[in-house]
């Protein structure tokens, strides 16, 4: 067993510490508490590494959204309209 930090496992996956404490909160990786600091089993990192492995990536579905002009738009003619009249 090798306990290491979060810096440690950041630098190891190479990715943000705040991606570890997110990863940490969702109970997404194994971690555990030690004198209220969050620690690693090295071991089981690596574990849990190899263990995704085997996971399938699904992409997300990026999807352009739709120009708010006319809801501005509608929003300013109700207002001019509320003042002014319907024309």
């Amino acid at each position: 067993m090798k306990i290491v930090t979060i810096q440690e496992v950041s630098e190891f996956l190479k990715v943000k510490k705040s991606t570890i404490y997110s990863w940490v909160n969702q109970k997404r990786i194994p971690s555990f508490k030690l004198n209220g600091l969050w620690r690693f089993d090295m071991d089981k990192i690596e574990e849990w590494v190899k263990a995704s492995y085997g996971l399938k990536v699904v992409p997300q579905r990026i999807t352009k959204k739709k120009s708010g002009n006319k809801d501005i738009d509608r929003i300013v003619k109700h207002a001019i309209e509320e003042i002014y009249g319907k024309e």
